[in-house]
């Protein structure tokens, strides 16, 4: 006999959310409203102030007496109530050394020191206690690192919901900018590793603000170590603004002026390795990005072309940096040089006899033969590192392709000889977009789709490829993946 459902909580039947069956459930827990079941039925069609459901619950519960212990919200705005034993020394000490070892390079959000001073003021600080959970919850959404605690997924949802509680009680402006910084930006990277767009645009964003509120602490006294990495934390969240501003053509708050800070020579190699990430970002500035919304300009074809010898130059060729750096690096090389050519393709530059290579129609199947190439010299624990924003742009790329091959002969898809050529390619990526964790649930159900639309006779070859098996059916599996796997407003950009 089945078990009964569980009726809906009264807050989230109000708001019309999907209710867990958890006591209190992920819903209430996340905003901090009391989980309680009446059982009564209320009526429809809220109109006036009430209307704004989560407002009202929120105002009601702050001036209730008969406050839920169960709910983390307290009654007063200074209390506050961690969850016990979510989060032991050996779980932080674990996740820390994953992400210090990998991430510290491409990454650069919290100095190792500074970090675990934190981490001994967790108990007795509630700021402290965000930050160390929303990092424990970023290292399992948004990299490779794998918990033996729990199930990872579920682990890491409990985290990000903790956080996002504790976070609630915090005065951003009455702990150190940085600290603050680091939580929102923390915040961002889950939203992003969860498909969670909006969330993720508005911690970012908050933490771009509070960056250029002018409010910044001073750097630790005497640690020229720590206020080199200080320098970088301005290049990290410009870098991250511009990528984000790319992906859903948004607008961005950070410039490179005179007064930027400086990221002197280095011969540590992941230091090496964010200076040429940092160098790859720089072009795509606020006309480059007005443009590229459509309500600038549009970049002249000497500009275009400009930035695309520059990607080029950024990353050496001979380059002799860690597997790690290198993947964040080519893959975000090739991935740019594509937006640049999507541009180009907008802008009606491109021609059969054009004067600069990256203006030729069939320029993609350049940038993913040098993806191809660089991909398959790296290990796929260098790639697995980066979490889900590697993936998109790996698969922007195929997407990309896949345009591009439509337009070719027969013989043309083909390799030829020792030569590999666009079919190639393209299973290549879509291997990497199955096999990195995420790709499957998230991108590859895209990538066949767009395959099927496009060029519907390579389905079946790239199905047996990835082990799929049957393109029609398998496509159907995948879609009816869990939901709780969708991206919120995954785009390509198809060629008209």
């Amino acid at each position: 006999m089945p078990r009964p459902l569980q009726p809906a909580c009264d807050a989230c039947r109000r708001r019309k959310v999907k209710c867990s069956t958890q006591r209190p459930c992920s819903p209430c827990r996340s905003v901090g409203l009391a989980c309680r079941s009446s059982g009564i039925q209320r009526k429809k069609g809220r109109q006036g102030a009430s209307a704004n459901v989560l407002t009202e619950l929120q105002r009601v519960e702050e001036g209730s007496p008969s406050f839920s212990p169960q709910s983390p919200r307290p009654a007063s705005a200074g209390e506050w109530t961690k969850t016990p034993g979510l989060v032991d020394p050996s779980f932080v000490r674990h996740c820390a050394d994953y992400f210090f070892a990998r991430m510290l390079g491409t990454v650069p959000i919290l100095h190792p020191d500074a970090f675990q001073q934190q981490v001994n003021r967790m108990d007795k600080s509630g700021s402290s206690y965000c930050l160390v959970v929303a990092f424990c919850a970023f290292v399992l959404i948004q990299t490779g690192y794998r918990s033996t605690q729990t199930c990872s997924s579920d682990l890491a949802s409990t985290l990000l919901d903790e956080a996002t509680v504790a976070r609630r009680h915090l005065d951003l402006f009455a702990i150190p900018i940085r600290q603050a910084i680091a939580v929102s930006f923390l915040l961002y990277g889950c939203h992003i590793g969860l498909g969670h767009q909006r969330h993720a645009y508005y911690f970012l964003r908050e933490a771009t603000t509070l960056y250029t509120a002018d409010v910044m602490d001073s750097p630790d006294v005497g640690s020229d170590d720590l206020s080199s990495f200080s320098n970088q934390l301005f290049w990290l969240l410009l870098i991250s603004e511009r990528a984000h501003a790319l992906r859903r053509r948004r607008p961005i708050t950070l410039q490179i002026t005179a007064s930027s800070p400086i990221l002197p020579p280095s011969f540590d190699p992941f230091t090496r390795g964010f200076s040429c990430l940092v160098d790859l970002y720089r072009p795509f500035d606020p006309s480059f990005l007005s443009s590229w919304n459509g309500v600038g300009p549009v970049l002249s074809r000497d500009a275009l072309v400009s930035i695309e010898e520059h990607l080029q130059r950024a990353v050496p060729a001979d380059s002799d940096l860690p597997d790690i750096v290198l993947a964040d690096l080519r893959v975000s090389q090739q991935w740019l040089r594509t937006v640049v050519w999507q541009m180009a393709t907008t802008a009606g530059y491109l021609s059969s006899s054009p004067t600069h290579p990256s203006l030729d129609f069939r320029y993609p199947l350049q940038i993913a033969r040098d993806l191809a190439l660089a991909t398959w010299k790296l290990s796929r624990e260098s790639m697995e590192t980066h979490g889900i924003g590697l993936i998109e742009k790996v698969f922007e790329v195929a997407c990309t392709l896949v345009d591009v091959m439509a337009c070719l002969s027969s013989a043309g898809l083909r390799s030829s000889g020792f030569e590999i050529g666009p079919q190639d390619y393209l299973k290549h990526l879509g291997s990497l977009v199955e096999r990195l964790p995420g790709g499957r649930a998230r991108f590859l159900p895209l990538l066949m789709d767009k395959l099927d639309q496009t060029l519907p006779a390579l389905v079946q070859q790239v199905a047996v490829h990835l082990g799929l098996p049957g393109a029609g059916e398998e496509l159907t599996e995948l879609k009816g993946d869990d939901s709780a796997d969708k991206v919120d407003g995954i785009e390509y950009t198809e060629i008209t």
